[in-house]
């Protein structure tokens, strides 16, 4: 099965929880590319990184991350697999 990885980058604060429970290692805390003032803002008092689905092809699609993360901000959706033409 293959996964798309979501994370709102309006949303995440560095809290690295997704980093702890994920048994694939799919995320990389990395600096963030929000460029809105107040997200930003946000994002900077709270370290200035952000969780990214560098691995997104290692998820299994257990959902540890999306239970685990405080502020909702990650989306796991399985990608059905288009039938071989």
């Amino acid at each position: 099965m293959t996964w798309k990885v979501e994370v709102n980058n309006h949303a995440c604060e560095n809290k690295q929880t997704c980093i702890d429970v994920c048994p694939t290692d799919v995320f990389e805390m990395l600096p963030t590319t929000v460029r809105h003032p107040l997200f930003w803002l946000k994002i900077k008092a709270h370290g200035g990184r952000q969780a990214v689905p560098v691995q997104e092809e290692a998820c299994i699609g257990c959902m540890e991350c999306v239970t685990a993360c405080p502020e909702l901000a990650i989306t796991v959706e399985q990608i059905p697999h288009s039938p071989p033409t």
